[in-house]
């Protein structure tokens, strides 16, 4: 018996060094792919007279203590179980826009899947830094087409701008919905601590932009979510940052600040 397991110890060894040499390919592999993105985003920070950096503190996102990263994927019972490591914010890109400043921050957190074992998911977050505006948040409709009709008043869809963000509940302000022109509001949901305010900044110059921006989704569409809260305008994208998508994420906000007569604010002091 002691010379069969004499004899398989070859085997053994070799399929070892072969896992081995697969985690090792693996490894390189990720490290290789992860330069190229960081150096990615520095070339596009440089194209944009802005800067990259990288680092958990660095990187960490204007809004963060508003809303915490990967939320949606770490949130209740089993997005808790499920995480390996924590979210973390791991690389950004600060730039100049005319006179707005824009922060974009990455974060990731590692998880079990069933289906795939250990995966690490993405989401990035585009910020901009604004003058005080009531709490708010704008977000697409999501509905099959066939309500899209004269039925459509019966329809109750209101989406993740239902949610109050942290600062409307932190200072246990009411969160209304904002009664929008009728085109828009086959299209938008909004909600705001003030609807008042934030119904007379939707001019018809605002509907007029925004409605364009809809239907088929593109590099120069409305974000999905925007949040307005605590001198931010922001929206969190799923995924890693895309260099030649991202600017026209960036302008259609950017659009819609100028459109509603938001003003430009400086950023937060590094901590």
């Amino acid at each position: 018996m002691a010379d069969f397991y004499w004899d398989l110890a070859p085997f053994v060894a070799i399929c070892l060094a072969l896992i081995g040499l697969v985690y090792w390919w693996g490894w390189r592999r990720d490290r290789a792919e992860e330069r190229e993105h960081v150096n990615a985003l520095a070339a596009l920070a440089d194209s944009l007279g802005g800067k990259s950096v990288v680092g958990r503190s660095e990187s960490r996102a204007w809004s963060a203590d508003l809303l915490p990263p990967m939320k949606t994927a770490t949130e209740g019972f089993f997005g808790w179980l499920g995480t390996i490591r924590q979210p973390r914010f791991e690389t950004a890109v600060d730039f100049q826009r005319g006179e707005w400043s824009v922060r974009v921050s990455e974060a990731s957190v590692k998880q079990h899947v069933v289906t795939a074992g250990a995966t690490i998911s993405y989401e990035h977050r585009i910020e901009v830094a604004t003058s005080p505006l009531p709490a708010t948040r704008i977000c697409k409709r999501v509905y099959p087409e066939s309500r899209r009709t004269w039925l459509f008043k019966n329809v109750q869809v209101v989406g993740p701008a239902g949610e109050p963000p942290l600062t409307a509940e932190r200072d246990q302000q009411q969160w209304l919905r904002v009664v929008l022109p009728e085109a828009l509001d086959r299209e938008f949901t909004v909600f705001s601590t003030d609807p008042a305010t934030v119904r007379r900044m939707f001019t018809p110059q605002v509907v007029e932009w925004m409605l364009d921006r809809t239907g088929s989704p593109g590099t120069s569409a409305m974000p999905f979510a925007l949040t307005f809260e605590a001198g931010f305008a922001y929206t969190v994208e799923h995924g890693r940052i895309a260099p030649d998508l991202l600017l026209p994420q960036v302008d259609a906000i950017l659009g819609l600040l100028d459109r509603m007569r938001a003003a430009p604010a400086h950023p937060p002091a590094p901590v």
